[in-house]
């Protein structure tokens, strides 16, 4: 609980402006992979009137997540599904997010997240990855190179470069945009499209 509130901490700050900034157009239901508190659906079904979203995470985080939906009043529009990422069936969507979620896990396991992700996308569908970014040349920026340290000693990950989840993303077949749309504190969206 004391863990899934901190990150709610940032993700309240970082959540207005990945719905700002993020078009989903066309997308009916997203996929919030990893969704902890729930914050980032919320933020996006508030900013996009047609939109539904399905938190999926570990039953006790999902409890956080519960509450933050009720205290916004979007529990007609959010639905919370317990599930373990790697290997429960995930349910239909037409956009997966993967906000702050890739850093936590080494090469091998990102990979298998995006495989699964991408192989759920209908034709047209998007995979989202929200993250922050490493220089291609994997020397900066200074704070991220400083947080992709501490992952070190906290996770299996660290912080990748865009060139990094855009292999990944490609390897399994989708079409990647060539921006990443900014949100706030170094974070950005880079999309694969089926």
């Amino acid at each position: 609980r004391n863990l899934t509130l901190s990150l709610a901490g940032r993700a309240k700050n970082v959540a207005p402006h990945l719905a700002a900034n993020l078009d989903l157009s066309g997308v009916e239901t997203l996929l919030d992979v990893g969704g902890g508190s729930g914050i980032y659906s919320i933020a996006l079904v508030q900013a996009n009137p047609g939109l539904r979203a399905i938190v999926m995470d570990g039953p006790e985080v999902l409890k956080v997540a519960a509450e933050f939906v009720e205290e916004h009043g979007v529990g007609d529009r959010v639905e919370l599904l317990a599930g373990d990422m790697f290997v429960d069936d995930l349910p239909e969507f037409d956009a997966v997010l993967l906000s702050n979620i890739l850093h936590d896990w080494d090469v091998p396991e990102c990979e298998a997240l995006v495989r699964r992700c991408a192989a759920a996308v209908p034709v047209g569908g998007r995979v989202l990855i929200h993250d922050v970014f490493l220089d291609d040349t994997m020397d900066g920026p200074l704070p991220l190179a400083l947080y992709s340290a501490s992952l070190f000693s906290l996770t299996e990950g660290r912080v990748y470069s865009s060139k990094e989840f855009r292999g990944m993303l490609e390897k399994v077949g989708l079409e990647v945009s060539p921006e990443i749309v900014p949100t706030l504190v170094h974070c950005g969206v880079l999309e694969g499209r089926r």
